[in-house]
């Protein structure tokens, strides 16, 4: 009776080195694409929060400076105590200073004196209470507290600009803000706003 063999045939070495080299290629290929998704996701939330940083810093400014001379001519800033803004600019700083009388004081007080400002020393806008009443002496008086921490973002630049507008015998003062902001962790990313600030109360 006669007998017959079946022959199974397999992988050889070679086939099998080939493949797991495809594979190696294949796996490297997969995780190199999900590290770069992973550090441009990460890259751009935190470009995402950046600019929500640095929109919620200027809505704060505009929502106070609107409130410059609430109270009346007691109220009042500068060189001459006629406006309800004074603002100061120069190549490495900048400061603008208001009063308003958010505790309906019968009398005015060093707590109404109020300013934002911002120094290339240190890269962040701070507030600031007891202030002078004039701009260009804001860096020598006042008690000033951080709003922006430069280890995330850095501000790089911070101006104002006054401008006046007449209705009905009335004058009231506009303050352009430009701001600049970067990444500390990466300098690529930026953001730059520009506004206008309208106070709503008028000068004498």
């Amino acid at each position: 009776m006669l007998t017959t063999k079946s022959l199974k045939g397999g992988f050889t070495l070679v086939e099998i080195l080939i493949a797991l080299l495809l594979g190696s290629l294949l796996l490297s290929m997969v995780v190199g694409l999900y590290v770069s998704n992973v550090s441009a996701g990460y890259k751009a939330l935190q470009f995402s929060q950046l600019r929500t940083d640095l929109q919620g810093l200027v809505a704060l400014m505009e929502d106070d400076i609107r409130r410059a001379g609430y109270g009346g001519e007691e109220f009042m800033v500068g060189a001459n105590s006629n406006k309800v803004v004074d603002t100061y600019n120069s190549e490495t700083k900048a400061c603008i200073v208001y009063a308003y009388n958010y505790d309906h004081s019968l009398a005015i007080s060093s707590s109404h004196y109020m300013g934002f400002r911002y120094s290339q020393d240190q890269m962040n806008l701070q507030f600031g209470r007891h202030v002078n009443k004039q701009a260009s002496q804001c860096f020598n008086s006042g008690l000033w507290y951080n709003l922006s921490d430069p280890k995330f973002l850095k501000i790089t630049l911070l101006y104002f600009n006054e401008s006046v507008s007449v209705h009905s015998f009335a004058r009231f003062r506009s303050v352009d803000i430009s701001i600049s902001a970067e990444l500390a962790s990466d300098d690529d990313y930026r953001y730059q706003m520009t506004t206008r600030v309208k106070a709503r109360n008028p000068e004498p």
